[in-house]
This record gives C-alpha cells, sequence and structure tokens, in this order.
C-alpha cells in the first residue's frame, strides 16, 4: 500500500507540474502576442492606417456625449453637404468597445488617453483571442495542440498586421469576436450545450455589429451544416445548435441598421436560410411517422422559406452582394468596380505575399486538413471547412489575408502534433512495435534531426513577423511604405487645424478624408467610407478636367480648399522610388472612376519605366497643375510641361514638398 500511495503522491505532483508548464507556456505565449505588437508605439502615439481614425473620432464622441449619443447623431463635416447619419452607416462594434474599455480604465485608476487606450486596445485583444485559439486547439485535440495554435497565430505576421498597436478597427474587434463564437460553437456540439450555443451567438452578433467579415463566419455554419447532412451526419444535436446560434446572432445583429442593410435582408444569407430549411426538413422526415404529416410539414417549412424570399425580392427589399463581397467570391469582377479595384487592399494577393505571411504554416495546414477529414469528427469538419474556404478568400484579397489565420494555426498544430508525436514516443524510449520487431535505438537520431528541421522550418517564416510589427505607422511616413519619418501630413494636418477657418470645406481624393476630419478638425467632402460613389465620381471629375470644369463642380459643392499630395524625391525632384505614392500615382484609378480614358493623360515612358502626364488632357488637368508646378524646372527636362494653375492659391507646403494645400479662387 505504501509503494501505491508513493506512486500516486508522485502522479499528483507531476500532473500539477504538468499543468504549471502549461498555464507557464500559455500566459507566455499571450505575453509574446501582446508584446510584438505594442512596437510601433516607439514611433509616437499614432493611430495605424486611416480608417482607425474615424473609429478614435467616434469613440471619442461617445465618450463626451454618452452611448445614446450614437445613436442620433448626424455627423456634418463629412460628405459636405448631405452629413452622414452615423447610426446607419457604420457599426458600433469598436467605438462602443473603446469606449467601454477607456470608462473601465478610468474607474480602476490608470491614467490613459483616450488614444492611448485605443492604441493599446487591438495588442490586447489579440491576446484574449490567443487565449480562445488555445481553447479552440484543446476542443479539437488536447493542450499541446491549443498551446501550438495559440503560438502560430500570436506570431504569424498575418495576424499581427491588423491587430498591431493603433490598428484600431473593425478587425481588432470582429477577429475576437469570431474565435470565441468558434470556441463556444465547438464546446456546444462536444458537449450538447444549449447555453454554449447561446454564447456562440451572442459573440456572432458582436462580431456582426463590428465588423462585415461577419457575412463569412455566418456563411461558414451554413455550409457546414449542409455539408454534415450531405456526408450523412445530420443530429438534431446540429439542428438545435444550428437554430439557436444563428437565431440568437442574427436577431441581436439585425438591431444595427448597417449589418442588416448590407446583410441580414439580402443575398448574403441566402445560404443561411437554405441550411435551415434542409436541417428542418431533414427533422420532419426523420421524426414524423406519418406520410401525410411529413408531406405537410415540408410544404409549410418550403412554402414559408420560399415565400419570404419572393415577397422580399418582389418588394425590393432583398439586396444585392456588395461589391466587395462580390469580388471576394469572384476576383475577375473587379475588372468592372474600378472603385473596388482602386483600392490597394482589395487587389489579389501574389502567392509570394501570401507565403511572406504564412510560410510553411500553409503546407502544414494542407496536411491538419487530410488528417481532421480523416478522422471525421463533428468539429474536426468544421476546422477543415474553415481551413479551406478562408484559405480561397484569403487568396482573393489581400484585406481578408488575415481571415485564414486562426484556421491556418489550429490545422498547422493539429498536423505537427500529429507527426511528431510517433518520433517524441520514440526519443522518450516508449516501446513501438512494427511488424513484432522492436524500432532500433539508431532511429532515435533520425527523429531528433526531423524534429529539429520541423522546428527550423516552422520557426523561420515566423521571424518575418518584425517587418510588419515594427513597421510605423502611416501618417508617421505620410503614407509612404518605408521606415522611414516623413512629417508631411502631420505638418499639413496641424495647420489646417489650426489655421483654416472653421467653416473651411476641404475637397481631396478620398483616401485622406478620414484625416482631415478627425486630426484637422475640418469638414470633407468625401472620404474613405465610399458611401456615395457620385460624390467620389464628382470630385475624380474636378481633379481631372480643365479648372474651368473644376471650379463648377468644387462651387456645386461649397469647397473653399483644396489638398493635394505626393511623395517626391526631395534630391531629385522626380516621384519617390520612381513611382510616388500619392495623388499622381492614384490618378489612374480618379481617370477610370470619372469614366474618362487613361490614354487622354498618361503615357508609359520605357526610358524612365513609369507613366508620365503626357497625354493630350494632361496640361489642362487641374490636378496635374496642383502637384507639378513646383518642380515644373525637374519635369521640362522629361518633357512634362504643367503651367501653374491659374484659380488656385497655394496657402501652405509641407516641409518635405509632399502636402500642398489651396485656397479656391472663384470668379465672381
Amino acid at each position: 500500500m505504501s509503494r501505491i500511495s508513493k506512486l500516486l503522491k508522485k502522479l499528483k505532483i507531476s500532473k500539477r507540474f504538468a499543468d504549471i508548464l502549461k498555464y507557464t507556456a500559455l500566459i507566455l505565449i499571450v505575453s509574446i502576442t501582446v508584446g510584438v505588437r505594442l512596437f510601433p508605439l516607439k514611433w509616437g502615439p499614432y493611430l495605424q492606417g486611416y480608417d482607425p481614425y474615424f473609429q478614435y473620432r467616434v469613440t471619442e464622441y461617445i465618450v463626451k456625449n454618452g452611448f445614446a449619443s450614437w445613436f442620433t447623431w448626424h455627423d456634418t463635416m463629412s460628405w459636405y453637404p448631405r452629413g452622414r447619419d452615423i447610426y446607419s452607416t457604420s457599426y458600433p462594434g469598436v467605438p462602443f468597445t473603446g469606449a467601454a474599455a477607456y470608462f473601465l480604465a478610468k474607474i480602476f485608476g490608470f491614467n490613459v488617453t483616450l488614444m492611448e487606450l485605443c492604441e493599446l486596445l487591438p495588442p490586447i485583444l489579440a491576446g484574449i483571442t490567443a487565449i480562445f485559439i488555445y481553447l479552440i486547439g484543446r476542443e479539437i485535440e488536447h493542450e499541446k495542440v491549443g498551446l501550438l495554435a495559440a503560438l502560430f497565430l500570436g506570431t504569424v505576421p498575418a495576424f499581427i498586421g491588423r491587430t498591431t498597436a493603433g490598428f484600431y478597427d473593425t478587425e481588432a474587434v470582429g477577429f475576437p469576436a469570431m474565435i470565441i463564437s468558434l470556441y463556444f460553437w465547438m464546446r456546444a456540439m462536444n458537449r450538447e450545450s444549449i447555453i454554449s450555443a447561446i454564447l456562440s451567438g451572442v459573440a456572432l452578433a458582436y462580431m456582426s455589429i463590428s465588423w462585415g467579415g461577419s457575412v463569412y463566419l455566418i456563411n461558414l455554419y451554413a455550409a457546414y451544416a449542409i455539408i454534415m447532412v450531405l456526408i450523412g451526419k445530420y443530429s438534431r444535436k446540429l439542428l438545435i445548435i444550428y437554430s439557436i446560434t444563428m437565431g440568437v446572432g442574427l436577431l441581436l445583429s439585425a438591431q444595427i441598421i448597417e449589418f442588416a442593410r448590407k446583410y441580414l435582408i439580402s443575398y448574403a444569407t441566402i445560404l443561411p436560410t437554405i441550411s435551415m430549411l434542409t436541417l428542418s426538413v431533414l427533422d420532419v422526415l426523420k421524426n414524423t411517422k406519418t406520410r401525410k404529416m411529413k408531406i405537410a410539414g415540408l410544404l409549410i417549412f418550403t412554402l414559408i422559406i420560399a415565400g419570404s424570399i419572393i415577397v422580399l425580392d418582389y418588394m425590393g427589399y432583398l439586396h444585392g452582394l456588395t461589391g466587395r463581397i462580390l469580388s471576394v467570391v469572384n476576383p475577375y469582377s473587379r475588372s468592372s468596380m474600378p472603385l473596388v479595384e482602386s483600392v490597394a487592399e482589395h487587389r489579389t494577393p501574389s502567392w509570394g505575399y501570401i507565403y511572406y505571411e504564412y510560410g510553411l504554416l500553409i503546407l502544414f495546414s494542407a496536411i491538419g486538413i487530410y488528417y481532421l477529414l480523416k478522422r471525421g469528427r463533428d468539429n474536426d469538419i468544421l476546422i477543415a471547412v474553415g481551413g479551406v474556404t478562408s484559405i480561397y478568400f484569403s487568396a482573393t484579397m489581400i484585406r481578408l489575408v488575415m481571415l485564414a489565420a486562426p484556421f491556418v494555426s489550429i490545422l498547422s498544430a493539429v498536423a505537427l502534433a500529429w507527426l511528431i508525436k510517433p518520433h517524441i514516443d520514440r526519443i522518450l524510449g516508449r516501446v513501438i512495435i512494427i511488424k513484432r520487431r522492436r524500432i532500433p535505438e539508431t532511429a532515435k537520431t533520425g527523429s531528433i534531426l526531423l524534429l529539429t528541421v520541423l522546428t527550423i522550418v516552422t520557426i523561420i517564416p515566423t521571424i518575418s513577423w518584425r517587418n510588419v510589427a515594427e513597421s510605423p505607422q502611416t501618417i508617421v511616413t505620410s503614407g509612404i511604405p518605408v521606415m522611414t519619418e516623413y512629417p508631411d501630413w502631420m505638418e499639413a494636418l496641424l495647420w489646417m487645424r489650426n489655421n483654416l477657418p472653421d467653416n473651411a470645406i476641404v475637397a481631396s481624393w478620398w483616401d485622406y478624408g478620414y484625416w482631415i476630419t478627425t486630426l484637422g478638425n475640418k469638414t470633407t467632402i468625401i472620404d474613405n467610407a465610399t458611401l456615395d460613389e457620385k460624390s467620389i465620381k464628382k470630385i475624380a471629375l474636378a481633379f481631372m478636367s480643365n479648372e474651368t470644369e473644376a471650379l463648377k463642380i468644387f462651387k456645386e459643392l461649397g469647397v473653399t480648399h483644396v489638398v493635394v499630395y505626393e511623395a517626391f524625391d526631395p534630391e531629385t525632384g522626380f516621384l519617390l522610388h520612381g513611382r510616388g505614392w500619392g495623388d499622381f500615382a492614384k490618378s489612374y484609378w480618379m481617370i477610370n472612376i470619372a469614366g474618362l480614358n487613361v490614354s487622354d493623360y498618361l503615357v508609359y515612358q520605357r526610358q524612365q519605366r513609369t507613366y508620365l502626364p503626357l497625354g493630350p488632357k494632361a496640361a489642362n488637368a487641374t490636378l496635374y497643375r496642383l502637384i507639378f508646378n513646383t518642380r515644373s524646372s525637374q519635369w521640362a527636362s522629361w518633357g512634362v510641361n504643367i503651367p501653374k494653375p491659374e484659380n488656385f492659391e497655394l496657402v501652405f507646403s509641407s516641409s518635405n514638398g509632399y502636402v500642398f494645400i489651396y485656397k479656391v479662387k472663384y470668379n465672381g
């Protein structure tokens, strides 16, 4: 008995030690996940990109006026003169989360500004996401898979890019909500838990009111349900969990106009509707005894669903898919949507870019898909389907590259755990018998070498996280993708805030709208929300027209000042890096959006290996006059002769000559 009790004590100590190791490893992984995302703080207290400044502005409004104010705010400083109804054109998830976190920070005595809180929130939420990925890995397999999945997600560049400090945008909040919903769905399936299904639905709603990417998760659940039916794995448990999760999620999400308008009453929810109908029909067929009852049940379900779709479509309430979603499903459709195609992050990523973001985890995820499909448990199929679909969508749009991050991380962790298990057993001296013969001792060396190689090829790609995490905020470099500070935009925005009159109306290309409104505190015509294609087309037409036509458009819109931007090489005066990063580079898309001919403005020069404004209408284009007039002598050597503007007075030029602010001079 004493030997047995000693053995039990040893086992108890061993288990306790294993738990300590497990939680220590998880804490370290979460610390790494948060830590690597704090690197941009060294560049200063700025947000990343453009959209986060809108989210910050809305959050600031809520902090000052209360949560209820979001539902009644008509913003008169954007999309002038019409303005913008914030409630019906944006999601509350990010600003509500930020405002709540700010109030909590104040309650607990943290002396942080709202800007600092908005900077820190994305890394903190990324750490929470890593914890839930660990829990998902544990549901799928065991703790080791969970820890590996958390480590991969925490360090994979695809996920770091949109969760670094300052990336206070929809993905930062919507992504954790997505992972939480997945976790509770899997928990509900494993334990047949109604509570978990409800929590999954709540998290789905949280994602839906934060990020348009929720349409992916909604349709993933729907596709999974249909696949389960097709492979003969339907169960009433699936029907109950699907109904509760989707019912709770969509019911709560429907309260937000932006989600309801774009996705709820649209073709984006056709697949979930079909899935619900399919599951209901199967349940009727399996659990109804008489033939008449079966037929009656089928007819009722079919008439309700089909009738609702027909009526909504006939009345015009069933909206088509948005341009972005169509371009994700079918990338070739972008050629007919210049506004969508003009956005760099909407373009199709190259395979080299995908490898940079994921490395060999893409290969391991394919092995993980094979393993899970072969094993065929309920949650195995969900993760495998998620892996296949998310990798496809990631490969169609740069912005969605991060969509595959959780699935690739989990699948890679499953694959590695499966591949290395026999070799670990061999190294630890556990008995492995093949055809009644013990594997020779020398095989341990081979296992050690294999594990070493697997470790190296897994770790090496994640080293690129440093390049992603250390990148300065967009405004620090004035939109140029370099590791050098260019303060031009910050100078221009500060000058606008302090020197332009309060009633100034500023026209610029839509990329800079959020900066001008939030940091420059000035009213804009168009911005990054791209709410009204007609207004964007008007500004594009004004920029690419002669000054007479431009003045007509600007006067109609009430414009008092115009801001243009282009990055020139400080030494040569020509385009920085041979292409520029501002309005001249974007004028190709302005021409297309305005419905004009590119050849009338731009001509490709093989000698300079770039497009130059040498077309027959280029010299009269208002945009080119506003951009090139300060460097006319340098450009004349390339045959580019653009006269100075006649109806625009230069009132500000940034230190490097990248950002120019003009006052519009109307005649009469």
